[in-house]
């Protein structure tokens, strides 16, 4: 059931990023910049990714190294939030405009809730895949 949860946790926010990433210009461009992301704005959203990306990356590494990208859920999992982290990793490296119109506190709070998901999946691949 938590990896089913995670799994669309992930999936909801990657559709949540491909719908605030539309490339149309708004109508009219106000100087007072609305929509702008300001770097205030992104320290809790880079405080919480600088937590979830260590998790991520070693469960990545280890499911690679162990085999697990063998099995469909564990494969699918890790490509979701793949496609989730990065573009906020992206966003928070230095193209922040990327992130312009995003409900950047919602995304904040979604990544909070994914930690302890993405903890669970690195202990699990953390052995070797016995399929």
């Amino acid at each position: 059931m938590k990896k089913l949860l995670a799994l669309l946790l992930a999936l909801m926010m990657c559709a949540s990023l491909a719908a605030c990433g539309g490339g149309d210009e708004p109508a009219s461009s106000d100087e007072g910049g609305a929509g702008v992301v300001t770097d205030e704005a992104l320290k809790p959203l880079a405080e919480v990714y600088n937590k979830i990306a260590p998790i991520y990356n070693e469960a990545y590494e280890n499911a690679e190294t162990n085999g697990w990208m063998e099995d469909e859920q564990t494969a699918a999992e890790i490509q979701a939030l793949s496609a989730m982290l990065g573009p906020v990793g992206t966003g928070l490296a230095g193209e922040s405009d990327m992130l312009d119109g995003a409900d950047i506190e919602g995304l904040t709070t979604q990544l909070e809730e994914l930690i302890p998901a993405i903890e669970e999946l690195a202990e699990r691949v953390s052995v070797p895949y016995e399929g």
